[in-house]
């Protein structure tokens, strides 16, 4: 018995015919990441709606069936570092790396998800083409064209497939190239959970997209630029008739998006769910991604505590307004303290905040006003847990702040928080410096950092073997040009062929405003 035989589906699938090209969708991570994954579920199902498309499922510990009969992998690519997974199902499958080495029995290896819609250069050599966009916009189209062309050539097939609005095949393959693939944006509702399982790391636990990207345009975030506009979906329409389709199945609810109080509807949703709780007893419990400081309200901090929340995240990112206003935080110190007692008062006894180090023009005047800041903050609420997650700032293509690099002392800035935040009991959890160099060299590399990526891999894919690659081929590849340079607005950027929601100069006037 697998864990795919533990799985609860929650949505008709059409009886597929004998005949039906077989389409793995693939996760780079174990079965227990993946299958929490709501975008990754949301491939799964969109690509599943077709009689003439068998889809399985990939993961590094499980595969519903081996490459044999596979004619297309498409892999849901949201973290850099997977990169390292991808190669490895690649490889488990014999299936060559580099997209011109493949042969005319060998499967189309196509990839989404936030890294590919921001830069897919790094990758080019891997792949035989990109969806760029929401794949809700792109999933039908692509399968229609699938069974069209079921019966022609590798090279035919991609040809066809290049002719796709929101498919971006690069040039130099012997196919057309394509100046600029434009990002194609959803209107239409948002996504929910087709998959339920003890297996995942939400366990049983019905997901429900409540917003789509943030509306706030932090200058740093990928998560906001990458995913516009700013998209909520109806409480009456959409989501009351989702969470009550959901509760035929679980008791557990997980309210997903990067800016979830921010829903205009949220107070309704909110009372939605307690007159729900008060229906069901105690056996309603509700997780929800992090919250924003300004959208607390006792109503909603109260509510939360009832749903069964323990602890909540915040993002504030630092502790001095001068900072916060050059990355466009619009918040204050004052109003992330109101909202922070709010919390607790609730009876929440957990906060963790997230912050960064690094950010562009920041000094060290910025990081003693975010030690006094958490100090205040431990002060007001003895006997609270309270932790800051500190991550270091690594460049997003598609936002402001891509044209910075990284800062060389923020892990000497690491270190000094460390040092100051135990003194005062705060709970600090740093990233790692060293792998979020690595994460810039993805995210603004270009075609020839591919070079660096499948040496580092080969050698085992640890901090040294990236040094060791890295220093092998740094007569063709200056890495730290991608690292760490401030570049100049004029640079033309690898990512230049792709189009995000925002024209390119706008992105450049929000950078100019920082």
């Amino acid at each position: 018995m697998t864990v795919f035989n533990n799985e609860k589906i929650l949505i008709d699938l059409p009886l597929k015919n004998k005949s039906a090209t077989q389409l793995a969708i693939a996760f780079p991570n174990t079965y227990s990441i993946g299958i929490a994954s709501l975008g990754y579920q949301t491939a799964w199902k969109l690509f599943n709606q077709s009689k003439d498309v068998n889809v399985i499922r990939w993961f590094t510990d499980i595969q519903e069936s081996s490459r044999q009969n596979t004619a297309y992998i498409g892999f849901s690519f949201s973290w850099e570092l997977d990169y390292k997974n991808i190669f490895s199902i690649l490889e488990k499958n014999n299936i060559p790396l580099h997209a011109n080495e493949r042969k005319e029995n060998d499967p189309i290896v196509f990839c989404g998800g936030q890294v590919p819609n921001a830069n897919p250069e790094p990758f080019v050599e891997n792949f035989d083409f990109f969806l760029i966009g929401d794949l809700e916009t792109v999933a039908e189209e692509l399968i229609n064209k699938i069974s069209e062309i079921r019966d022609l050539t590798r090279e035919e097939k991609l040809t066809e497939l290049a002719n796709l609005p929101g498919v971006y095949i690069p040039g130099g393959k012997g196919l057309p190239s394509q100046a600029t693939t434009k990002k194609l944006i959803t209107r239409g509702n948002l996504t929910s959970s087709s998959i339920l399982t003890s297996d995942s790391v939400w366990p049983d636990t019905f997901i429900i997209e409540v917003a789509r990207s943030c509306p706030e345009l932090c200058r740093f975030c990928l998560a906001s630029y990458g995913s516009l506009p700013f998209r909520t979906p109806s409480v009456k329409d959409f989501l009351i008739p989702t969470i009550d389709f959901g509760l035929k199945h679980t008791n557990k609810i997980g309210l997903l998006g990067a800016s979830v109080t921010q829903h205009p509807q949220f107070e309704e949703l909110l009372d939605y769910l307690l007159s729900v709780r008060a229906c069901h007893g105690k056996s309603l419990h509700v997780q929800i991604a992090s919250v924003r400081a300004d959208s607390i309200t006792k109503k909603i901090a109260d509510g939360l505590f009832t749903l069964g929340s323990k602890s909540l995240t915040m993002a504030v990112e630092t502790g001095s307004q001068r900072l916060r206003d050059i990355i466009n935080k619009k918040v204050s110190n004052e109003t992330i303290i109101k909202s922070i007692e709010t919390i607790y008062n609730s009876g929440i006894n957990s906060i963790k905040l997230y912050g960064m180090v690094g950010l562009p023009n920041e000094t060290d005047d910025d990081l003693n006003e975010t030690i006094k800041f958490l100090t205040l903050i431990k002060k007001q609420n003895k006997g609270k847990n309270l932790s800051w997650g500190s991550s270091v700032f690594v460049p997003k293509a598609q936002t402001p702040f891509q044209w910075f690099g990284v800062d060389k002392n923020a892990e000497n800035k690491l270190s000094y928080l460390s040092k100051e935040l135990h003194k005062i009991g705060v709970d600090f959890r740093p990233e790692s410096y060293e792998w979020s160099l690595i994460q810039a060299l993805i995210s603004r590399g270009d075609r020839n950092t591919n070079k660096i990526l499948e040496q580092a891999y080969r050698y085992g894919n640890t901090l040294g073997s990236f040094k060791k690659a890295m220093r092998e081929n740094k007569e063709l590849i200056n890495s730290e040009h991608f690292i760490f340079e401030n570049w100049d607005l004029e640079t033309v950027l690898p990512w230049r062929n792709i189009q995000g929601h925002l024209n390119k100069d706008i992105v450049l006037e929000h950078s100019k405003k920082a």
